[in-house]
């Protein structure tokens, strides 16, 4: 049945395991009482490619996409490979329009989910203790770095808060051992979609690191229901003229 406009949440993905499979679970679980319909694409599968997800809606009749990135900021995945792969697919079919969203991320709602996951985090009142974000990051596309720095101010907090990353030249690897030395303990926020590889690459890259003392490593997003609020605002937010 042709829909006024498809809704496509676009994810990373694996080309190969169960994780593309796993994620569609949690989405499905999140979203189970929305009214909207979508349809999960991936910028990596065999099978669920954004490419093969249009293509076959499409052929059913569809020509109006709206598109939500799940991705918290704007780095190469967002920049250049899902606007690349959309403006493919309407070489082929000219008739089609979309709009993308801006990035998860750099809603209002986001700086909601990550000061709960700081609230949730026993700590003395008196210790001298500071929040460091931790999210992706790249060498080469930084605006992630300056939506994550933009992101941190928006937040109450009564402690200093260190923005940096896994990737890029504010990784955590330059200095979190010298963080640790300043404070008595250090509440870490992994800014990543759920608690998957990239979560426990970092927590194995801190286990490395020379740090002795107390970290509180929160869970990431991990398809809190304040998700599944910025995704449908997002899609609102995504309108055709």
């Amino acid at each position: 049945m042709k829909r006024l406009v498809a809704n496509i949440l676009v994810a990373h993905g694996m080309r190969k395991g169960n994780q593309n499979k796993a994620l569609g679970e949690f989405l499905d679980r999140l979203l189970s009482d929305e009214t909207y319909e979508y349809e999960l694409a991936f910028i990596e599968s065999e099978e669920k490619s954004i490419e093969n997800t249009i293509g076959r809606l499409i052929k059913q009749g569809e020509t109006q996409f709206k598109v939500v990135p799940l991705l918290i900021f704007s780095a190469m995945h967002y920049i250049v490979d899902v606007p690349e792969i959309l403006s493919n697919i309407k070489k082929d079919h000219p008739e089609i329009s979309y709009e993308i969203s801006e990035p998860l991320g750099t809603h209002d709602y986001m700086v909601d989910l990550v000061e709960k996951r700081i609230q949730d985090v026993e700590i003395s009142t008196s210790s001298n203790y500071a929040i460091v974000l931790i999210a992706h990051g790249s060498f080469s596309y930084t605006k992630a770095h300056d939506e994550l720095k933009e992101f941190s101010e928006k937040m109450n907090q009564p402690v200093p808060i260190y923005c940096r990353t896994l990737y890029g030249d504010i990784t955590f690897r330059n200095d979190l051992d010298q963080l640790w030395n300043a404070y008595d303990e250090l509440i870490v926020v992994p800014m990543f979609l759920y608690d998957g590889r990239l979560v426990n690459k970092v927590k194995r890259l801190i286990s490395e690191m020379d740090i002795q003392g107390t970290l509180h490593i929160t869970p990431s997003i991990n398809f809190d229901n304040i998700l599944k609020e910025i995704i449908s605002e997002r899609l609102k937010q995504l309108t055709f003229n």
